[in-house]
């Protein structure tokens, strides 16, 4: 959704931003949100409010994105992995395994929107008197018997992304439950600048060049109507090629600008039904798909499925045949940090540190849970997956 170009003079600042803050206060039962540029940005933040010094370890799984290791290296602070599990989220057990005496954070991230053990995982962390933080960039709406993913950390962050549960093409949301850390957030966050009005123009067109270049994929027209805006500088790429070689951004972090809380406003209305939508696929997929690893929506109550993960033994066959057929899907994530071709020892990762992951990732496909997917879509995903995929 666009904002209309006469209401330019609203774009910076304004009041959606305060209007979309106090939502979230409302909806995850805290006094302290604050809407930011993006969800990296976020991450950031949270982590140089921490006032931690230089190489003390955060703990951090792998199966992630770059920009969260981005966020934890920008601080100069030492990213250390957790192997994953096939919820693909890591476990108590293997996160007490790796807290040494320089551990002083934990990011917890709630893949595809599946919760992971967090009643746990902040046993431990309360134990060894470590930070807390959720990552819920997949994870708006998620719960655990009832109550949200987010509110069980110390601090927790959205994502308002292109590719996330709802979007306004760049945002994000901290929020804070515990008090000890609000004010040094709050001086964090309060005298952040907003992007330029090009940055802001850029997210605003988005929506509508990617949609007409996917009308037109599988024309000539469609990839150069892409290589276009991407080289006029029309649209900005989810992952920057300065942050895969971990380059920090010239303006980051930033406030989140009115224009896009106002979008981010109008979707987060829409998030029950979005949400509802995406289990409802997702058990389309669990009841049709031939595939022995898939997961059963039953299982787990309060996950909302960002995405479907599936692990197949040919996982490029099958992204090949349903591109052949005019459908994408998605290799979240074909690497331990992803993307692919990150300048992964700008990461610290260690090639095998993190063993059941890589086989994970060796696998890896996940299919779309969108809303505005029809039935004779899904059938079309299904009939691909069926007839293409190994076990």
């Amino acid at each position: 959704m666009l904002v209309l170009p006469w209401n330019w003079f609203g774009w910076k600042r304004g009041r959606a931003v305060g209007q979309l803050e106090a939502e979230f206060r409302g909806m995850m039962g805290v006094d302290f949100a604050v809407a930011v540029g993006s969800g990296r940005e976020a991450l950031y933040l949270i982590l140089k409010s921490l006032n931690l010094k230089d190489g003390e370890e955060v703990l951090v799984q792998s199966f992630t994105c770059m920009v969260v290791i981005n966020s934890i290296i920008w601080n100069k602070l030492k990213p250390v992995y957790l192997d994953i599990e096939d919820n693909y989220n890591f476990s108590a057990a293997e996160l007490s395994k790796k807290i040494t005496s320089k551990t002083k954070a934990v990011i917890v991230q709630h893949t595809f929107g599946i919760p992971a053990d967090i009643e746990k995982i902040k046993k431990v962390c309360e134990s060894k008197k470590i930070v807390l933080v959720e990552d819920c960039a997949h994870a708006l709406g998620a719960s655990v018997d009832g109550r949200q993913v987010g509110t069980f950390g110390d601090m927790a962050f959205y994502s308002l992304g292109r590719s996330k549960v709802i979007s306004c093409v760049n945002g994000g949301i901290i929020i804070c439950s515990n008090k000890k850390y609000q004010e040094n957030l709050k001086r964090q966050t309060e005298n952040l600048k907003v992007n330029s009005t090009g940055v802001i123009f850029q997210n605003l067109i988005h929506p509508l060049i990617c949609s007409l270049a996917k009308f037109l994929y599988f024309s000539p027209i469609g990839k150069i109507l892409m290589v276009a805006a991407q080289r006029f500088k029309l649209i900005n790429l989810e992952v920057t090629r300065g942050e895969k070689e971990a380059i920090k951004p010239a303006l980051f972090p930033t406030k989140l600008s009115n224009a896009m809380a106002r979008i981010a406003l109008i979707q987060l209305d829409e998030l029950k039904s979005f949400n509802k939508k995406r289990r409802e696929i997702a058990g389309y997929y669990f009841k049709h798909l031939r595939i022995k690893q898939k997961i059963n929506p039953a299982e787990f109550p309060g996950a909302i499925f960002l995405r479907y993960p599936l692990q197949i033994k040919n996982p490029q066959k099958v992204l090949m045949a349903a591109k052949n057929s005019g459908i994408i899907l998605g290799d979240w994530y074909s690497s331990p940090i992803a993307p692919l071709d990150i300048a992964i020892e700008k990461t610290e990762y260690v090639p095998g540190e993190c063993g059941h992951c890589e086989k994970i990732n060796s696998r890896m496909i996940n299919l779309p849970t969108h809303y505005s997917l029809k039935e004779k879509d899904l059938e079309k995903i299904v009939k691909i997956v069926n007839q293409n995929a190994e076990n």
